[in-house]
């Protein structure tokens, strides 16, 4: 969740036109970062260290590069009136920025929505918002992201449009999820990422890299690693080597390895992405101080603290406070064993120089070889120290897969009972439904041979078969229902205030009320489908669902949410 970036760019303004001389000017300078040579994938992590070293020795070059387009696009902007092809530059201007200066891409941002606002037309208008709802949500700044994202007319997007509007808000309100402090605003979140996630794979394609990377994110997130690489590897199919794109799916590679701790893989796909970002003159990465993270916890102060200060550099000029607050305890941490590292290395070698001085050979022989003990015998012990909290993590992670394992175990449980039960009354039901077609095509066939006309045409306008049908099939929904959840009435009831609570006589049928929130249990939630079974317009199924909302003791969202929980 800490690397958002740029899919949602690329995919969002794939329709907009640039001007000819921006398009030869902007790619002819590009630095090459697509390329289709992966020789680097097949080094080893040294060889990746000692290339990753190099990159950031000749930074400045893809650096110098990206400064030149920019300033030719500035120009361009300054010298064109026409206000179609200024909202073009200024789109340009702002895909040059996007992961390169953050103030810089809103500035653009902002000025091509007032662009659009003045060339009327509201699609640019509908896209420069919800590319300023991800970019704020890129730099923390959520409530700018959500005043930007709720003022974009849902119903009036193409399909693409509808990809990208899900794509984003699952985005930033998985970070809201996951930077969240509460436990119950972080499940609500994720509510909210779910549903925009689900909405999203309703309409996206399944080869589509918004469907790949949600999936991968999805599967990482509920521990399904290996699930998670496959998903992934398609994901990886569909991009171009070396791309901020691949830099993308490179971090989310390394944290499903990271779950799978496997480090050595992880630091290998860290470093990759790394790479890609730094020859892609990127400023908004987190690959490289996460790497560096590890590197220092593997004692390997030096490199850590060498690539957390050029991720630093990265950081302070991409400006993003969000990336400022999550960079700020790691660079401490490096910043403290590179000081501790240099301060031993001194008193040794002070120490030494006192014992040369002071001492003969023998007794510096002798001091030394204590020393040497007593360090290894600190060694042993911090490692001791390490394996210990490793076994404790280990254990905390073994205890709540646990719980989710015998969560699971226990809906499936449900889930069975229900189908069986289901299932049994399904083709009772049908059975009987068959006899009584074939009962009313006889009765049909003796009037026709009758010509019994008028007898048909009585039976044909009559609308009692219908409303007799639909009294059995609430009746025999009521009676399975009740039998798989008995107290299904009382504990209803008891999140209701005592003055609405519904009372039934025993062996009567349900009321409608109760028969919405029967079918919300068993999982349709949807007021048009649950308008569908009982006969009433999705409009009667909303008010019914307010008006009893208004009737509970807990507050209105939560109250379905404990609906769903009553147990059978």
């Amino acid at each position: 969740m800490v690397y958002l970036h740029t899919y949602i760019l690329h995919f969002i303004i794939m329709n907009t036109r640039f001007l000819l001389l921006f398009f030869i000017l902007a790619f002819a300078q590009a630095p090459s970062v697509a390329r289709s040579d992966r020789a680097e994938m097949k080094l080893s992590l040294d060889e990746l260290y000692s290339l990753l070293d190099r990159s950031i020795t000749t930074s400045q070059k893809p650096v110098k590069a990206k400064e030149r387009r920019l300033s030719v696009l500035r120009r361009q902007y300054a010298g064109i009136s026409n206000l179609q092809a200024r909202y073009e530059l200024a789109d340009g201007l702002y895909r040059e920025y996007y992961a390169y200066s953050n103030d810089s891409a809103l500035l653009w941002l902002s000025r091509g929505l007032e662009l659009a606002t003045a060339l009327k037309r509201d699609d640019l208008v509908n896209n420069r918002r919800l590319l300023l709802a991800h970019q704020y949500g890129l730099s923390g700044f959520y409530n700018e992201a959500i005043f930007y994202f709720q003022q974009i007319p849902l119903d009036r997007l193409s399909r693409e449009e509808r990809i990208n509007y899900y794509f984003v808000g699952s985005h930033f309100y998985g970070d809201l999820a996951f930077y969240s402090k509460d436990s119950k605003v972080e499940q609500q979140y994720y509510h909210i990422v779910d549903r925009y996630r689900d909405s999203l794979n309703a309409i996206a394609p399944h080869n589509s890299i918004p469907y790949l990377w949600k999936k991968t994110e999805k599967l990482n997130k509920d521990n399904r690693c290996q699930e998670a690489l496959k998903a992934s590897a398609q994901w990886e199919k569909q991009l171009s080597y070396g791309s901020h794109d691949y830099a993308i799916m490179a971090f989310y590679r390394a944290e499903i390895y990271r779950k799978m701790n496997n480090r050595d893989e992880q630091k290998r796909w860290l470093a990759i992405s790394a790479l890609c970002d730094i020859k892609g003159a990127v400023m908004d990465q987190s690959s490289l101080w996460n790497l560096a993270s590890l590197l220092s916890e593997d004692g390997d102060n030096d490199r850590a603290y060498q690539y957390m200060d050029f991720s630093w550099t990265c950081v302070s000029h991409f400006n993003s406070h969000m990336r400022g607050w999550l960079i700020s305890p790691i660079l401490t941490l490096i910043n403290n064993n590179y000081r501790d590292s240099l301060q031993s290395a001194n008193r040794h070698l002070t120490l030494l120089i006192v014992i040369v001085s002071l001492l003969s050979i023998f007794l510096l022989g002798i001091i030394f070889y204590v020393q040497r003990k007593r360090s290894q015998l600190a060694k042993a012990r911090n490692e001791l120290k390490h394996i210990n909290s490793r076994l404790e993590i280990l254990n905390d992670k073994l205890s709540n897969a646990n719980m989710l394992l015998s969560s699971a175990n226990h809906q499936l449980s449900d889930a069975n009972k229900m189908k069986d039960e289901y299932i049994g009354k399904f083709l009772s039901t049908c059975s009987e439904y068959i006899d009584k077609l074939d009962n009313y095509r006889i009765k049909v066939n003796r009037k026709l041979k009758a010509r019994q006309y008028n007898d048909l045409l009585k039976m044909t306008e009559s609308d009692e078969l219908k409303s007799n049908e639909l009294n059995e099939l609430f009746c025999n929904f009521d009676t399975v229902f009740l039998h798989l959840f008995p107290n299904f009435v009382n504990d209803f009831n008891a999140l209701l205030q005592p003055e609405h609570r519904i009372h039934i006589a025993r062996g009567a049928q349900l009321t409608t009320d109760l028969r919405i929130f029967a079918l919300i249990r068993l999982g349709i939630e949807e007021s048009s489908r649950i308008a569908e079974f009982l006969n009433y317009s999705p409009n009667s199924i909303y008010n019914y669902r307010a008006r009893i909302k208004k009737k509970a003791l807990c507050g209105r969202d939560e109250f379905e949410k404990r609906v769903k929980q009553i147990s059978m």
